[in-house]
């Protein structure tokens, strides 16, 4: 088994995106930090979002037992980061004020892989056959559609640039993180008692399994970067397994850096924070 990866840091000042591995236990994940809407720096100049990514990192790897399920892991950890922002006086029934991280981690067994998801981090399970086998679903997705068509339509009325576009979707992008862990919304690690009613989770073997690919969402390819009857997430897989793992995030970086106003690839930002794994089982078993 072989491991590439890459993080690499957007547009803010840190990266709040985080790598998680721990040999000892075969578990790897990616995290994405969530910082509030409510701005927020620690007295080490930490926001929120590198707390609750790293948060979840320092957890994870300093697992020493493989005895309870990723599950019951990432419930425990949801706790900490509950506690974690009452020690900063974040008032938990104030959506705004949270902060929080996706998340995707699989752990590899002698019979199977166990995976558990939050938010819009992604697993992608690659076979012998060429099958690409999305593990997870970006739960955000339906929600963040409506603000890029809204982002769309602007660019359709003559806005130029991203500064002039944002306060017309902001509202938005403000009313959707009220619906986090909420019916109609998406499951976010935020400390929320509800976040773990949205955990994705299970297990799969491993018959045939090639490789697996572990994603947060600055290393998805923008839509319109798609070539036209191209499955997404066929094409993503396929890019990052023929190109690797760092040639394609630079390649990436680059379709970003041609177009800084967001108007060709629409988007939030010219470039987000980026964490990637790929696990190559050298041939399958």
């Amino acid at each position: 088994m072989k491991l590439h990866h890459i993080t690499i840091k957007g547009d803010g000042p840190l990266n709040e995106d985080a790598l998680i591995f721990n040999e000892h236990q075969s578990l790897f994940g990616v995290a994405d930090g969530v910082s509030s809407l409510i701005p927020f720096v620690s007295k080490e100049n930490l926001t929120g979002g590198y707390i609750a990514s790293h948060t979840v990192k320092e957890a994870l790897e300093s697992m020493e037992s493989g005895d309870q399920s990723l599950y019951e892991v990432l419930t425990r950890i949801n706790e900490r980061l509950h506690m974690k922002m009452t020690d900063y006086q974040i008032d938990g029934n104030r959506k705004e004020q949270l902060w929080g991280t996706a998340l995707a981690a699989v752990r590899v067994e002698d019979s199977g892989i166990e995976f558990i998801q939050t938010g819009d981090c992604m697993i992608l399970a690659v076979y012998e056959s060429g099958e690409v086998r999305p593990l997870t679903r970006l739960q955000v997705e339906h929600l963040e559609e409506t603000a890029i068509e809204m982002w769309r339509e602007c660019i359709r009325r003559g806005f130029r640039t991203k500064d002039e576009i944002m306060p017309r979707v902001k509202e938005q992008l403000i009313a959707n993180r009220q619906l986090s862990n909420a019916e109609g919304g998406y499951g976010v690690l935020n400390g929320e008692p509800e976040a773990v009613h949205y955990f994705e989770y299970g297990k799969i073997n491993k018959v045939g399994l090639t490789h697996l690919i572990l994603l947060t969402d600055g290393l998805f390819l923008p839509a319109e970067s798609i070539p036209e009857g191209e499955p997404y997430w066929e094409f993503t897989a396929c890019s990052i397994l023929e190109k690797g793992i760092e040639k394609y995030a630079a390649d990436l970086i680059d379709l970003e850096e041609s177009d800084p106003e967001c108007t060709t690839y629409p988007r939030f930002k010219k470039s987000d924070d980026k964490a990637g794994i790929v696990i190559d089982f050298g041939g399958g078993s």
